[in-house]
């Protein structure tokens, strides 16, 4: 595979010890949709003439990278670094002496580095069907959320909806992405960030300024 050749060409790189930019608001990333953790999964790796079964590639909004190359043989190898990128061009390596230049397409769950497709996944047990147990903070005070209501698949699609005291409903659908403990639901015309906390079957999630904190039940 003409990515697999590329990525394990870009290993070699040394690791410069300068520092890299501090974590940024997400809502303010130029391109929210590369963050996460990044699959490529060899489906033959016994009869294939690469040495590879999974590839993973985690970006993240510092502008690192790390890339784990689980071989044939299960051992793994491991490497890390500075990355940048634009609408269609992402550069592996940026304090190597051989950055390595990809052209990209993608979208929420899907990237596709020089025409070979990665799989974004979650690294939690985040995705499921949520219901509220318990809801205060400012901002659902003053519109009266009585119930919300929260699907988050694994494909990275959500939908969400609020029901008020008197039985109106609001429903947003779009999609979402993650990083650490941050959530962030893009929908039409707006994106909502939260942070969140997950103990077995309980999620929570809170606003900033304390304008929303939701403790929501898995139902599925």
């Amino acid at each position: 595979m003409r990515c697999m050749l590329l990525i394990c060409a870009c290993v070699s790189f040394s690791v410069s010890s300068a520092p890299t930019p501090k974590s940024v608001d997400l809502t303010q990333f130029d391109l929210p949709f590369l963050l996460g953790d990044w699959y490529l999964v060899n489906p033959n790796p016994n009869d294939s003439t690469e040495n590879f079964r999974t590839i993973k590639l985690t970006l993240n909004s510092n502008y690192d990278f790390q890339i784990n190359i689980q071989k044939k043989d299960y051992s793994v190898e491991h490497w890390q670094g500075s990355y940048t990128a634009d609408n269609d061009t992402l550069i592996l390596g940026m304090n190597s002496e051989d950055p390595q230049v990809y052209a990209y397409t993608g979208n929420h769950n899907l990237l596709s580095l020089n025409g070979v497709t990665f799989v974004k996944a979650l690294s939690n047990t985040l995705a499921g069907i949520w219901s509220s147990e318990h809801l205060s903070g400012d901002d659902l005070m003053a519109s009266e959320v009585e119930k919300m209501d929260l699907i988050l698949q694994p494909d990275f699609v959500f939908l969400f909806r609020v029901i008020n005291q008197d039985g109106e409903e609001a429903v947003h659908k779009g999609v979402y992405y993650t990083e650490d403990d941050n959530l962030v639901l893009i929908y039409e015309n707006g994106e909502h960030s939260t942070r969140y906390s997950l103990t077995r079957d309980q999620l929570t999630l809170e606003g900033e300024g304390g304008g929303m904190y939701a403790v929501l039940n898995r139902v599925e």
